[in-house]
């Protein structure tokens, strides 16, 4: 069977012999480069006037091929195309999305189909812990699904994916919007290079911008942790009192804490090797245990079961304990340290950069930190260890305390 170019001269034996593929074909008139005929995989036939707008892309339905002749739909086009030029000094308005959910499907392939592909081939493999869903996998069949999911990726619109993407960012906030950025371009991203049906060449969120949100420097003081700890022994639980104790003697991540493996703990050189399948780097460190880290273990092997966790679960599918949210609330509400302000509200991970801003403020260096928390890069490091105001002043002050007080 001959395959027919793009482009080439509509004429009406020549429509009638256009063969359906197995994917959708969009063919151009090479006489009336704004008239297009698509060609689904069924056999339908329909013809299109394609045009721009204010560099917006238009495009409106003709009629069926077999319904409408090939002279009346050219001649339709060249109607549609000159009407638009006279309409040009009007004020060009965004598309609408309910008139785009309402449109013609043109090339077959939804922005459904794009996650859907992307999902089943791609992101359902990413190991979560336990039976969760992946963080992307929730943003997208929570924000984003009801609102692009009937679109056809030819509909998508930089410009206006922008505003939409703006609106989320309005309503639900930085991180919301950042993880709807972060799948819309790695779900486009994935057809482009993998799904042979997908209608575009380029990804049309590859311009999208993630938003700024604020920088954490929070980390508890002396006395706040003494309040957190005073109420962490009052509650008692038989889990989480001791799991965000280690939180805070560790410095490690509070879901490598929660999967802490009896195996992973050298008791006699008081060290916790973290395989480096739960690490960022994954590289294993060897993380050195405070005495107080020690005890929590101590106590915690002396009565511990058959599971393998040091905080096990009966409930959880991944065997160890999850969740703890709502236990933590109580804790800092019942230790003065909540804020009805989410951007400096006390969070479990504060309890990592008060691990390092500790020690940055005993003089430890920032190398031996790093080492600490497990980092390979400084830098990531110098996030959480905040040194505090008052003792840059000290430094400053000592750096010129020989100077006479007369000398300017």
């Amino acid at each position: 069977m001959k395959i027919l170019p793009s482009t080439f001269p509509f004429t009406q034996k020549k429509i009638s012999d256009v063969l359906p593929e197995c994917k959708t074909r969009r063919y151009t008139d090479k006489h009336l480069s704004n008239l297009k005929l698509v060609v689904t995989p069924k056999g339908s036939k329909t013809y299109y006037a394609m045009y721009k707008v204010a560099g917006q892309a238009r495009s409106v339905k003709v009629g069926f091929a077999n319904e409408v002749s090939l002279t009346d739909a050219r001649a339709r086009v060249v109607e549609l195309v000159n009407s638009e030029k006279e309409k040009r000094h009007r004020t060009f308005l965004p598309p609408d999305l309910k008139k785009l959910q309402t449109l013609e499907r043109l090339s077959g392939f939804t922005v459904q189909d794009a996650y859907r592909a992307y999902y089943e081939n791609h992101l359902k493999h990413r190991k979560t812990s336990g039976n969760r869903q992946h963080a992307l996998h929730h943003t997208y069949t929570n924000y984003l699904q009801q609102i692009l999911g009937k679109l056809d990726i030819t509909e998508l619109n930089r410009k206006w994916l922008a505003k939409c993407l703006k609106n989320i960012f309005l309503a639900k906030g930085y991180t919301i919007h950042n993880k709807c950025v972060t799948v819309l371009k790695a779900m486009f991203n994935y057809c482009l290079v993998y799904e042979d049906n997908y209608a575009l060449e380029f990804n049309p969120a590859s311009l999208l911008k993630k938003e700024t949100g604020v920088v954490r420097s929070r980390y508890l003081s002396m006395p706040e942790i003494v309040n957190l700890l005073t109420e962490l022994n009052a509650l008692n639980h038989p889990v989480f009192t001791d799991l965000f104790k280690m939180a805070l003697f560790t410095g490690a991540r509070i879901g490598n804490v929660k999967s802490m493996r009896w195996d992973e703990i050298d008791f006699n050189n008081a060290t916790w090797i973290v395989p480096a399948i739960k690490t960022k780097t994954n590289k294993t460190y060897h993380l050195p245990l405070t005495a107080q880290a020690i005890e929590i273990l101590g106590n915690r092997y002396d009565q511990r079961s058959e599971s393998p966790f040091v905080f096990p679960s009966n409930r959880s599918a991944s065997g160890h304990v999850m969740g703890g949210d709502a236990i933590w609330k109580k804790v800092i509400t019942s230790a003065g340290l909540y804020s009805k302000n989410k951007d400096i509200r006390i969070r479990k991970h504060d309890l990592r950069r008060t691990f390092a801003s500790l020690q940055a403020l005993k003089g430890v260096d920032i190398n031996t930190i790093s080492k600490t928390l497990g980092h390979t890069d400084i830098k990531h490091t110098q996030i959480y260890a905040q040194i505090d105001s008052i003792k840059s002043k000290a430094a400053i002050d000592l750096a010129f305390g020989d100077l006479p007080l007369n000398c300017k």
